[in-house]
């Protein structure tokens, strides 16, 4: 599949919250193969894991694929949306 697909596909929580939206991808260049996504959240998802959103710019956090759930017409995450606290923001 290529990026181009992925790129602004939406991301939901194993509870059904709107979560954000694929901003990226970080590829695993020894393997090829994809690693994490990049996933820009919405208001309500930074809000609900009590992130502290920057004045300028968005908040991402980097999900690794193997939590990924499901991929159809969204993504669905293996997590709630409280088991992504934990889950770093992209650097």
């Amino acid at each position: 599949m290529k990026y181009n697909k992925f790129d602004g596909m939406k991301v939901l929580s194993l509870d059904a919250k709107d979560v954000g939206e694929v901003s990226g991808l970080e590829v695993d260049t020894k393997n090829w193969k994809v690693t994490h996504i990049h996933i820009e959240l919405t208001d309500n998802a930074i809000k609900g894991l009590n992130i502290r959103k920057p004045l300028i710019g968005k908040v991402n956090i980097c999900f690794p694929v193997g939590f990924i759930q499901k991929v159809g017409d969204v993504i669905t995450l293996a997590r709630n949306l409280d088991g992504l606290r934990k889950v770093p923001e992209c650097r």
